[in-house]
C-alpha cells in the first residue's frame, strides 16, 4: 500500500505563493485577506488560528474581525462591504456558519465575487463550470486535483467516483475534473448502497466525502486503485480518521492501493490553496 501525503504537496504550494507574495511586495502591493467571524465556535477559531499562521509564513498581510454571537445582521453586512471598498484587500473569508439567526445567503449575496477566495459566491461557482483559468475554486474539492497532480495521476481518461454532493466539495469537484476530461461518476446519500459499491469498484479513483467516518471498508474496492479520502471524524478509538476504514481494506489483503491518510492528505492541503487564491486576486486586481 501507498500513502499520498498531503505535506510535500502543500510546501510546494506554500514555496510558490512566497514568491508570488515577494514579486507583488516588489511592486508595492500588499496581499492582504479579511476574516470575518461571528461567535467562538471552536472549529471556527481553529481555522481562524490555522488561516493566520499560515497567512504569516507567507508574508500575507491579515486582518480579522470578530463578533459576538448576538450580532445583528446589518453590522455583519456592513463589514462585508466595507472590505468590498477597501482596495488594498485582495480577498474576504466569511468563517461559516453563522449563528442562526444570520441570513447566510444575504451575506454570501453581498460579497465581492472578486474577492471571493473561499469560492461561495455564484459567480465563482459558475466560473467553476466554465473553467475559467483564474477562476476561484472550492479549496477541499481543489486540494484533491492538486494532490492528484503533483502525483503524477493524470484525471484525463481515468474513471473518477466521487461519494458526496456538497456544494464546497462533491458538486465542484465533479465539474473540476470533467473539465480535465475524466469521466465522472457522483453517488451520494440517496444511492443504492449496492450502487455505490459497484461505482467505486469500477473505478480508477474514488473520493470519498461523505463524513461517515470509516464506513468504507473493504468490499467497495479492488486492487490497483487511488482513494482521496476527505472526511475527518472520530472513530471507534476516539482518533481522528477519514471515511476510508483502512484497517479493513488492509485485513483484505488489497496489496496495490493508493490512499490519502487522515490526518495528513486533504486537509494539509487546503489551507495553502485559500491563501493561493489571494495571489490570483491580487493578480486579477493589479
Amino acid at each position: 500500500m501507498k500513502q499520498l501525503l498531503g505535506n510535500p504537496v502543500k510546501q510546494d504550494v506554500e514555496n510558490k505563493i512566497i514568491e508570488a507574495v515577494k514579486e507583488f511586495k516588489a511592486r508595492g502591493i500588499e496581499p492582504k485577506l479579511a476574516v470575518i467571524r461571528a461567535g467562538e465556535d471552536p472549529g471556527q477559531v481553529f481555522y481562524e488560528g490555522a488561516i493566520i499562521k499560515a497567512a504569516e509564513n507567507y508574508g500575507i498581510e491579515l486582518q480579522s474581525i470578530k463578533f459576538g454571537e448576538d450580532v445583528a445582521q446589518a453590522y455583519l453586512a456592513n463589514a462585508i462591504q466595507t472590505f468590498n471598498a477597501d482596495e488594498a484587500v485582495h480577498g474576504i473569508i466569511l468563517l461559516r456558519p453563522f449563528p442562526e439567526h444570520i441570513d447566510e445567503e444575504a451575506l454570501r449575496h453581498l460579497l465581492s465575487p472578486n474577492k471571493d477566495v473561499d469560492a461561495i459566491t455564484d459567480i465563482s461557482i459558475a466560473e467553476t463550470f466554465v473553467g475559467k483559468d483564474d477562476a476561484f475554486y472550492a479549496c477541499t474539492a481543489e486540494a484533491c486535483v492538486e494532490i492528484l497532480h503533483y502525483y503524477g495521476i493524470d484525471p484525463c481518461g481515468k474513471k473518477i467516483t466521487i461519494v458526496g454532493r456538497s456544494l464546497t466539495v462533491g458538486k465542484p469537484l465533479a465539474v473540476m475534473l470533467l473539465n480535465e476530461n475524466a469521466t465522472v461518476t457522483v453517488c451520494h446519500s440517496r444511492t443504492p448502497k449496492e450502487d455505490q459499491i459497484q461505482a467505486c469498484q469500477m473505478a480508477d479513483v474514488v473520493v470519498l466525502a461523505t463524513g461517515r467516518t470509516e464506513s468504507f471498508g473493504r468490499e467497495f474496492f479492488r486492487e490497483g486503485q487511488v482513494v482521496i479520502d476527505v472526511g475527518t471524524g472520530t472513530g471507534a478509538d476516539g482518533k481522528i480518521h477519514g471515511d476510508l476504514n483502512i484497517a479493513d481494506v488492509e485485513e483484505s489483503g488489497i496489496d496495490d492501493f493508493t490512499y490519502t491518510p487522515v490526518p495528513g492528505g486533504v486537509g494539509r492541503v487546503t489551507t495553502a490553496l485559500l491563501l493561493r487564491n489571494i495571489i490570483k486576486s491580487a493578480s486579477r486586481n493589479s
